[in-house]
Order: C-alpha cells, then structure tokens, then sequence
C-alpha cells in the first residue's frame, strides 16, 4: 500500500468514487476557526482523506492564529469561555449510530469544551497508548474498569504506523453501513466498542457505558509538510444513569488530534460534548465545564510522564 498523500483542496484530480456511483465532489475549503473545524471533523470523520483532511487544516490555522495560546492551560473561574466550543448540530451526528433517548435526543444539550497540550512523547508512542485496551492503567485513576473490543484488524493498523504505510482512504468509509468492507483500509482506520467506567467525583458515580471510540492516522499535509496525525473519534451509543437514576451520562462526543511535532512531541487537541446528569450541577456549568478541561490536560500530563519514564506502566496483557 502507498503511503497516503492528503491534499484537501486537491480533490478535482482525485477521480474517485462515493459510497453511490458517480464523481466524488471536490472538498470544501478548510473551514475557519475552532468551532467550525471541530463540528466539521465529527461530521466528516469517515469522508475520503481529502474531505477530513480539510477539517485538520481549519484546526491548524485556528491554532496558529489563536489556539497555541491555550496549550497547557488549565480553565478556572475567570477563563471558561476562552475553551467553550460550540453547540454540535443534528447534522453534525445524524451518521452515527445512536440510541432514541427518552424524551429524545437534543445535541444542544451537550456543552462543549476543548484543551490542548504538548506532550513530550513522539506521535508513535502516542499512538500506542491510546491503542491499547487497558486505558484504565494507561490513565489509571480516571476508570474503575475498561474493555474495549477491536472491530477491524489492530495488527494491520500498528504495522502501518510502524512502517509509514497506510493505504490511502479514497472512498467514504461506510462505518455504519451493512455490508460495507472496511478491509482495504484497515492499515488507516481501526474500529473500536468500549465499555469505560469512570471513576466517581464528589460522590457521584457514573455507571458503565458503551462508547464506539475509532481511530484513523496518516500523513496530513500542514503548512506544506506531510506530517503525522493520529484522529480519534468517540460517541456514547445510549444514556446510562445509576440506580437511583440520578446521575448519569445522557450523550458525549468527542474529535481527538495527535500531530506531530518538532523534536519528538506532540500537540494533542481534545474537543468534548457532554451532558452529564447529576444533582450537582448543569452540563454547562462552569465547574463542569473546568473539570473536563482540566481532567482531559491531566491525561496529556500523564502521557507524557509514561513516555518520559517519570511514570512506569506493565505491559499490555
């Protein structure tokens, strides 16, 4: 397999086929701004490399521009809103496989945030922590519990990484498609269901849930360079509450970015969606909104205490 070009405004001279006949339409311009790329990257995650190629562009620019001046930083009282995200759309999530929700589901509802971090782990050793199944000792303290089950082949996807040869995704990956045979792209994508129990905060205890979390890397051009990007998508299938039926996770989105950078590190970017359900606070409440800032930089933290061997972890079982 050759090692994939991605090129987001060069879709005219791609000559390559949908889902349904036809030509493939040309990709949009990168979009601008944090807001927009993020939605656009839930959106358009499982479109050919041209179209989510786009999406990893407008993030690049916003961080150039604006976005560099919240790495490491942690959010409190005086700064929410500079890591407010907005509001997801219908539109944004109408591909996914969700539950009906009782009363129904309202995307609105999950307040969005983002955090950014250097690491100082190479974009390889990245990827293979957040590969592995047992991301409760990955990020010990933040699960009670993890399993995760691998939908596509994980030995096709690390040896692609090993060797810098992901085949190129030329078509829209029918993820949710019956029938659709993911076979030839399993070098760029790797499909996942996990099932996380997170650990309890404050006495308030969310119980398990399903989560579908895929990842897909490859070579993205940025500012004229082919650079290395690990993106992860992650959706909860249906709301899981307590016994009591108090506290819960209604609905949760997130787009990850793992991009290469300059002396063996890694900006990591995590935009999240969530509505929790407590009798603490609102989805959108500042203290909710903080903790998931900073709970997301204190994973970019312990990252990169495993790669600098600050912290030790056993391996794989």
């Amino acid at each position: 397999m050759k090692r994939r070009t991605i090129l987001a405004l060069s879709a005219l001279a791609l000559g390559t086929t949908s889902l349904a006949a036809g030509c493939k339409p040309a990709p949009p311009p990168a979009p601008e701004g944090l807001d927009a790329s993020a939605s656009y990257m839930i959106r358009e995650f499982y479109r050919d490399d041209a179209f989510f190629g786009a999406g990893i562009q407008g993030f690049m620019g916003w961080y150039e521009d604006e976005g560099y001046l919240l790495v490491g930083e942690q959010a409190n009282s005086e700064n929410t809103d500079s890591f407010t995200v907005n509001d997801l759309a219908n539109s944004d999530i109408e591909h996914l496989a969700l539950a009906d929700l009782e009363g129904g589901r309202d995307v609105a509802t999950a307040a969005g945030v983002v955090s950014l971090a250097e690491m100082d782990c190479s974009w390889k050793e990245s990827e293979a922590l957040l590969t592995r199944a047992d991301q409760d000792t990955v990020f010990d303290g933040t699960w009670e519990g993890y399993s995760r089950e691998f939908q596509t082949s994980r030995p096709n996807f690390e040896a692609a990484q090993a060797e810098g040869d992901m085949a190129e995704v030329d078509v829209d990956l029918g993820r949710f498609i019956e029938g659709f045979d993911m076979t030839p792209y399993e070098s760029s994508i790797l499909l996942t269901r996990n099932f996380p129990d997170p650990a309890s905060l404050l006495g308030v205890n969310i119980p398990e849930y399903e989560m579908f979390l895929d990842l897909r890397h490859g070579y993205f051009d940025i500012d004229g360079e082919m650079t290395p990007v690990l993106a992860i998508l992650t959706f909860t299938v249906d709301e899981s509450y307590g016994p009591n039926g108090e506290n819960g996770l209604r609905q949760s989105y997130s787009i990850e970015l793992n991009v290469a950078r300059p002396d063996d590190k890694t900006l990591r970017m995590l935009a999240v969606w969530a509505e929790p359900v407590s009798n603490i606070a609102d989805p959108d409440d500042p203290f909710v909104l903080n903790y998931a800032v900073n709970t997301s930089l204190a994973a970019s933290d312990r990252m990169t205490e495993v790669c600098t061997g600050a912290v030790e972890i056993p391996p794989e079982e």
